[in-house]
């Protein structure tokens, strides 16, 4: 079973939060993925290749 939380950009000054994605978490086995819509598809990743992607440009950064 997946369950759907919407991510919403806290930050933004006003009282209706924009939704930036929604977070799947699976139960079956604690994946969780990132689901991000544009007008015409939606893109699925799963989180932890983002995070593994971020922590390779912060290496890189720091070798510099």
């Amino acid at each position: 079973m997946l369950i759907r939380q919407p991510i919403r950009n806290n930050t933004t000054l006003g009282e209706k939060k924009p939704r930036v994605f929604d977070a799947l978490i699976d139960t079956a086995d604690g994946e969780i993925y990132l689901e991000l819509k544009n007008a015409k598809q939606k893109e699925v990743v799963r989180l932890c290749d983002v995070l593994a992607q971020i922590e390779q440009v912060k290496r890189k950064a720091g070798k510099k």
